[in-house]
């Protein structure tokens, strides 16, 4: 997984200046078909990255904005 191209998820904070980085984004194409994203947390080694990501179908993302 590289960064390259990938969508950093981020939402303010309560006093409306910072931005506060949640999750890296990265859609690749699925096995079955379709798109699925890969989530993780921003500046991990490569030895962390390995244990701590998540893929799941694009379909099932929402926007930060939307659950807010």
């Amino acid at each position: 997984m590289s960064s390259e191209g990938a969508d950093v998820q981020g939402r303010n904070t309560t006093d409306g200046e910072v931005t506060e980085r949640l999750l890296t984004v990265e859609h690749e194409p699925a096995a079955g078909g379709g798109e699925r994203s890969i989530l993780y947390p921003p500046g991990l080694a490569s030895s962390e990255l390995e244990a701590k990501w998540l893929a799941v179908s694009s379909d099932l993302l929402v926007s930060l904005d939307d659950v807010q």
